[in-house]
């Protein structure tokens, strides 16, 4: 089976388990940017277990491949898939995994599948080097807001291991952006690692200037404790 053969065969299943009436609601949800069969989560993610599972033997090229016409697909779940594709595979990548990740971040993109990308799969390619600091660095200075967001987010499962002067880094070029998902994105970042070092993130946030937005999200988790 081929890419166009794999992704076809995806797309006959989830045209089979197409839910009409829960499509109009998904569509709104992601305020109609993109087409939905109508699935939930996890039955789409049963529906494509066997098929991520018959890519074992696929190679970088095609995999590569593969995620391009899945991004060329209308409905969102066929992106949804992607990712997880991408994820499932990502020790099969060197250095290479940047550009295709790059490229999924940066095309329809949406909190939904950058989210995901960020906290999984550039989180742990980041963790063995198949990602490197540039690559943060290069991502955290673009134009597009989701490669800025993907920077700021790609430590945020890290805990005790998060390099702190690095996410100080990433964070502080933005706290006056003007994006909802940008100051979002810094106060999810905060909060997180607050769970690990709160005094750290408290000293932070008095001593630097941000959104009302990103203090909020950073400090809900300090603020919850000393109510206690």
């Amino acid at each position: 089976m081929n890419p166009e053969q794999w992704v076809e065969a995806v797309e006959g299943v989830m045209e089979a388990h197409r839910n009409a009436k829960n499509a109009p609601d998904i569509i709104r949800y992601f305020r109609n940017q993109f087409g939905s069969f109508g699935l939930k989560n996890e039955d789409r993610r049963k529906l494509t277990k066997q098929f991520i599972v018959a890519t074992k033997q696929f190679s970088q090229k095609e995999l590569v491949e593969t995620i391009e016409l899945l991004w060329s697909r209308c409905e969102r779940e066929f992106q949804h898939t992607g990712m997880e594709l991408i994820d499932h595979h990502r020790k099969k990548f060197d250095r290479s995994i940047k550009k295709v990740l790059q490229y999924m971040i940066s095309h329809k993109s949406w909190w939904d599948t950058v989210d995901f990308i960020a906290s999984h799969t550039v989180g742990h390619t980041f963790k063995t080097n198949q990602l490197r600091q540039e690559d943060l660095y290069e991502w955290n200075e673009s134009d597009d807001l989701w490669l800025i967001r993907t920077s700021i987010l790609a430590q945020l499962k890290y805990k005790s291991y998060t390099d702190w002067a690095l996410l100080q880094e990433l964070i502080i070029p933005h706290l006056d952006h003007k994006d909802f998902f940008i100051r979002k994105a810094i106060g999810w970042a905060l909060r997180e690692y607050s769970k690990t070092e709160p005094n750290l993130v408290l000293d932070f946030v008095e001593n630097h200037t941000m959104s009302g937005l990103s203090q909020r999200e950073a400090l809900k988790i300090v603020n919850a404790g000393k109510m206690k």
